[in-house]
């Protein structure tokens, strides 16, 4: 399966997108994306938690330096 190509992520009533995936996971390393926070990408049938998304959900080994990841 490809990835999809536009991603899209809420913060607080606000859409902001579409992202790519590069992009999306940029936003995670920098805590703009939070564990917490809706994403949607072309293809999903419905919003999910971004720490419900493997492909955005960062490894182990970087979730311990991110404290909302922790």
């Amino acid at each position: 399966m490809t990835e999809p190509a536009r991603w899209y992520h809420l913060q607080g009533d606000e859409q902001h997108g579409p992202l790519d995936l590069a992009t999306l996971r940029r936003l995670v390393l920098d805590g703009t994306v939070a564990p917490d926070t809706y994403v949607w990408a072309d293809g999903m049938p419905d919003w999910l938690l971004a720490k419900e998304v493997p492909a955005i959900t960062p490894p182990a080994s970087v979730r311990d330096s991110l404290p909302s990841w922790r």
